[in-house]
């Protein structure tokens, strides 16, 4: 082969790469920003990727996954679609939700048997294309079949998922309720299995600041368009919003 061919084919490979970059880029208007700088740069895209799949792991896994499908909703005027397993006993906690901007009213949850029938559950809603959100709460990742037909099925109905892992619980305060609460611990990032997810956070609580209702430790562990960070922010159920908090001095 010529030095001339070599140089063309090249050329030709790095135009089709270029072809397959845009098209996987998110359209204009089809991401959700959080409205910080620093999380919506390091997300490459200006916020969180509309209709694809999202993972959300830690001890506030439940209260971030809530403030997002919240937005979704707001933003769509469309239901959130909360599919846990019946044998966890979870039970949305409806002061909770709307502390973290979820209106109850949109919420449909459905208590799912087993694994197979909560993943049946999450695509039928994803690809339906009616709700806003579907948020799927399971007690460990999907593995990389399972994960890729709910990726596909969120891209065929344009329907954002949010993956809720939980894999033990602690007590705590917060959208499952004041009293019996559980929140999961999960697993070190580094040893967090394989998944199909656009973007994995996890986020943990941590002391509230003066004026904010919680404070949470958010972690961007991968994201197929930007980068990685943490950060600590504020969630105040009054404005709504999440702040930043500024990093201590000397």
């Amino acid at each position: 082969m010529s030095r001339w061919k070599s140089r063309r084919n090249l050329q030709q490979l790095r135009a089709a790469v270029a072809q397959i970059g845009r098209r996987a880029a998110a359209p204009e208007g089809r991401v959700l920003p959080l409205d910080l700088v620093p999380l919506d740069r390091a997300l490459g895209e200006g916020g969180l990727r509309l209709g694809v799949l999202h993972e959300v792991s830690g001890t506030a896994a439940d209260g971030f996954a809530a403030v997002v499908a919240g937005r979704l909703a707001s933003r769509s005027g469309g239901a959130v679609l909360w599919c846990v397993l019946a044998r966890r006993g979870v039970e949305l906690y409806p002061p909770g939700l709307a502390a973290l901007g979820l209106d109850p009213a949109r919420l449909l949850q459905v208590r799912c048997r087993d694994r197979a029938a909560l993943l049946a559950a999450a695509e039928e809603g994803l690809r339906g294309g009616g709700p806003a959100a579907v948020v799927v709460e399971g007690d460990r990742v999907p593995d990389m079949v399972a994960g890729r037909r709910l990726q596909l099925a969120a891209e065929d109905g344009g329907v954002t998922g949010l993956l809720l892992v939980r894999h033990g619980s602690r007590r705590r305060h917060g959208a499952r309720g004041r009293r019996g609460a559980v929140a999961p611990e999960g697993p070190a990032p580094d040893t967090l299995p394989p998944s199909v997810a656009v973007s994995r956070w996890r986020a943990d609580h941590a002391c509230a600041g003066a004026g904010a209702t919680l404070r949470w430790r958010l972690a961007l562990l991968r994201c197929r368009a930007g980068g990685t960070g943490e950060w600590e922010v504020d969630w105040n159920a009054k404005t709504l919003r999440l702040a930043l908090v500024s990093p201590a001095g000397d």
